[in-house]
């Protein structure tokens, strides 16, 4: 395969020719976060997506990084972030600059928050004789940092000054499904962002959200999430009500129409609780919106609520163009890859820092849409271009995780959280 690259990020693309092939890892349970800064000002266009110079980041080795979801600045979202070259996940890395999608025209100043990443510590090879983390593993690095959190308060934008100790959390693993539905009819068009009010979502405080791969509405992807008012922190309830949605096609969202799916994960800041509040699950009425023939169809679904626990060794398999692309700044497009075939009970996500010189994976399309507990083929993927340029076929333009997780009705998470919060203890003395 192919891997294009930026050497220098907007003046220098280089390529070199790699082994296809997947690779296992083991996470560790610890998760550190970053906060993305940006280092210049910078006016942005709804819609178009724009390159901000970030304060330098140093990753660890032996690292791979996630957003942490629920947008932090008013004007849009970090779909992605770019390295300094090109290095492996078992070499140190520099993040230099964000890629940054504003939902609303404005600007974007020196030392504003544009988002935060969670850095996740693995360790590849042969899997199987992997005991697991020592505590040289794990370089953890507690900053303190001081930055503008920019959110909306009725109709004015407030720029606020913090001052914020960055350390992480303990994962749990287990984690529940939240659907996320119209709350209001909305006519969008192709590759115009555009926010869309959500039934609300609540949240107990000590946990964290992302959205779950695979595009669940035929009209387009949910990109991130956002709640009104002030960014709470991890350790706070919170609740989201609006959903930052990349249409493919033009056409209409109803009210009661299923737009995605959260994935709700379980953490612990400080010291592990024995009665974490566990949210309340009932099963929910929604419409699925599917193409069939050229039209675009209808059908109300029942969702039951069920919980799953993610299990700590996972692979990644690069994606590969099946066909040549033409790519222009903004135009999200829809491209053909070579199928990957996903097993029974697996959820997958694009790997975060860009793989391709020219865009990054927003979202994964299958041939047909299926439960996380049926077999799966992706077949296409959502990429959005961030510069000009042309995907060619057998080229490289990502990487995809992909976990097994284990399935069950939601009432399991009590027996889930007991044992967790035991072998907690011992660990966080």
């Amino acid at each position: 395969m192919e891997i294009i690259y930026w050497r220098r990020v907007g003046e220098e693309v280089k390529t070199i020719k790699a082994k296809k092939g997947v690779v296992k890892y083991r996470i560790a349970p610890f998760v550190q976060w970053k906060v993305l800064v940006a280092d210049e000002d910078v006016k942005v266009k709804k819609g178009l997506p724009a390159i901000v110079k970030i304060k330098d980041l140093e990753i660890p080795e032996n690292t791979i990084i996630a957003p942490l979801s629920i947008m932090r600045h008013f004007l849009g979202a970090t779909i992605d972030v770019i390295e300094e070259g090109l290095k492996k996940v078992e070499e140190e890395k520099k993040i230099t600059h964000a890629v940054f999608l504003p939902v609303e025209d404005g600007e974007i100043c020196r030392n504003d928050i544009i988002g935060v990443i969670k850095i996740f510590f693995v360790k590849t090879g042969l899997i199987e004789r992997q005991l697991g983390f020592s505590a040289s593993d794990i370089k953890i690095r507690e900053e303190i940092f001081s930055a503008n959190l920019v959110y909306k308060e009725g109709d004015k934008i407030k720029r606020e000054e913090i001052k914020n100790r960055i350390f992480g959390y303990f994962k749990s693993y287990i984690a529940d499904w939240e659907p996320l539905i119209a709350a209001e009819r909305v006519e969008v068009k192709k590759g115009e962002i555009s926010r869309v009010k959500l039934k609300p979502v609540s949240l107990p405080p000590n946990t964290v959200v992302t959205p779950l791969h695979i595009m669940r509405n035929a009209l387009g992807s949910v990109v991130e999430v956002a709640q009104k008012g002030k960014p709470s922190r991890v350790e706070e309830a919170k609740t989201i009500d609006e959903a930052i949605f990349l249409p493919i096609k033009s056409g209409k969202i109803e009210k009661g129409d299923l737009l995605g799916v959260l994935n709700i994960y379980y953490v612990a800041i400080n010291r592990p609780s024995e009665h974490f509040e566990m949210r309340t699950k009932e099963e929910k009425l929604a419409k699925i919106v599917f193409e069939e023939d050229g039209k675009i169809l209808r059908k109300e679904i029942r969702i039951m609520p069920f919980a799953y626990k993610r299990k700590p060794i996972s692979r990644w398999e690069p994606v590969i163009a099946a066909e040549d692309v033409d790519l222009r700044r903004g135009e999200a497009v829809e491209i053909k890859i070579e199928p990957i075939k996903l097993e029974e009970n697996t959820i997958v996500y694009p790997l975060y820092i860009m793989k391709n010189a020219y865009g990054t994976i927003v979202d994964l399309i299958e041939k047909e849409l299926r439960k996380v507990e049926e077999e799966k083929t992706l077949c296409k993927v959502l990429f959005m271009p961030i510069f000009d340029g042309k995907i060619r076929k057998g080229q490289m333009i990502g990487v995809v995780n992909v976990y097994s997780v284990e399935v069950r009705p939601h009432r399991m998470m009590e027996e889930w959280f007991k044992e967790w919060v035991e072998g907690l203890k011992g660990v966080m003395r």
